[in-house]
């Protein structure tokens, strides 16, 4: 088919104004970024980080490239042969993006890597966010901070930033060290299942009246997401047991509950989250799909496993990450079955613009378009959300300019669907 260059560009020019609602980023306060030595590391702490490990690079060598007083140069030795080797993936076409758009290269060369880690130490000196921000035209981003790797990071104190209750690691209590640490957090003595409850009560009551813009969890990184009924009793009585554990000090956890016996907990507490957040309004965001890092059970996040809360939780709009990926299909039918069920495409432009595209093609056929969310960029460095929005925008209207040439709808349906997936969807969903 002809490439009609005139409506192309015209698309292209329009889906590039429009406002994006991010609904997914892990970044830091800006003055937490400026306490640290930058240098171009800082691209590959994460996603392209991991592929430089599963490219052979090993995690000793990783672990001294993400060293902060690890000398540039040395850094460059160790990165040198696997940037040969990654250069193809999505992941680096990410970076890509940011160091020719807002450093000023095509590449990461021996020739300017020293003058590129020079020029983002120095953007500590300048109001870099809103750099960025204004250059990605997203005016809105929903940020997950808490217990992120579990360090204890400073709220983002931005207007476009919304923030998130994340309780992995209460559903995560497996010892005694775990409820010391639950009553250094909560400022009260914890003796009971119930005690627990009261403060977890106490906490989205506090955290919804500051304006917090919902609950997400990531528990799929440690578990899988099949979250069956279970009665108080029940859990109360697998909770009682973590005090009669043999007190080994503070420093190891020698004596725990397994995954397995902890389950029965876990669920119930995942089921005590939702109804909270309907209670106050919020929706719940669940990790699905594919994981960072090294080897995880992939088995663990399929959507379909969730299927039990979509039905008895109709008050509660759940925001689904990840297109589920690699279960994006039984996502889609999940969907197209349940009203509060919503499909995020967060990440996916950061993995593969092929699959996004590919995804979105789908979507625009099977699900109402105001059931999908088009963009999250999941960064813990926020030259990563502008290299990934790049992408995202890119797919978009490759996939719209498709649509409107093989005749399935037009130039104003077109636009309007760009600007309910990268916008109005979720501001909807998040009333913001």
């Amino acid at each position: 088919m002809k490439t009609d260059k005139k409506l192309f560009a015209e698309l292209s020019k329009t889906i590039n104004s429009i406002p994006i609602f991010d609904t997914h980023e892990h970044l830091p306060a800006e003055e937490d970024r400026r306490s640290k030595r930058l240098d171009f590391s800082l691209f590959f702490m994460m996603y392209a980080g991991t592929d430089l490990m599963t490219s052979g690079m090993t995690e000793e060598e990783f672990e001294i490239f993400q060293q902060e007083d690890t000398p540039v140069e040395k850094k460059w030795q160790l990165f040198l042969p696997y940037w040969k080797k990654i250069k193809n993936t999505n992941y680096s076409k990410v970076v890509l993006n940011a160091v020719k758009d807002i450093y000023g290269y095509d590449d990461i060369t021996e020739k300017n890597y020293q003058e590129l880690s020079s020029k983002i130490d120095a953007k500590k000196k300048v109001p870099f966010y809103d750099e960025v921000i204004n250059k990605s035209k997203v005016s809105m981003v929903l940020n997950h901070l808490e217990n992120v790797w579990q360090a204890k990071i400073k709220i983002v104190p931005r207007k476009e930033f919304g923030h998130l209750i994340n309780l992995d690691d209460v559903i995560s209590t497996c010892c005694m060290e775990d409820i010391i640490a639950l009553e250094k957090r909560f400022k009260k003595n914890i003796y009971s299942l119930k005690d627990l409850l009261v403060c977890l009560d106490e906490l989205f009551e506090i955290k919804s009246k500051a304006g917090f813009k919902g609950l997400k969890t990531a528990i799929a990184y440690m578990r899988p997401i099949s979250f069956e009924e279970t009665t108080f009793a029940d859990a109360d009585r697998i909770f009682s047991r973590l005090f009669k554990l043999k007190d080994h000090g503070f420093l190891e956890k020698k004596d725990f509950l397994s995954k397995d016996e902890l389950k029965p907990l876990q669920d119930f507490l995942m089921h005590y989250f939702i109804q909270r957040s309907i209670q106050h309004d919020l929706p719940v965001q669940i990790h699905t799909g594919i994981f960072e890092l090294l080897r995880n059970d992939v088995s663990n996040s399929n959507p379909a496993f969730l299927c039990n809360l979509f039905m008895k939780y109709r008050d509660c709009d759940f925001d689904i990450f990840h297109a589920g990926f690699p279960y994006s299909e039984e996502l889609m039918a999940i969907c197209k079955q349940f009203p509060n069920v919503y499909f995020d495409l967060c990440w996916i432009a950061d993995i593969s613009s092929e699959l996004y595209c590919r995804t979105l093609k789908l979507l625009l056929e099977i699900l109402p378009s105001t059931k999908i969310f088009g963009f999250g960029g999941d960064y813990m460095f926020i030259e990563g959300m502008y290299g990934g929005q790049k992408i995202a925008r890119e797919s978009v209207i490759r996939v719209l300019y498709d649509k409107i040439n093989n005749g399935y709808m037009d130039f104003e349906q077109a636009i309007d669907i760009a600007e309910k997936i990268f916008y109005l969807n979720p501001k909807e969903v998040y009333r913001w």
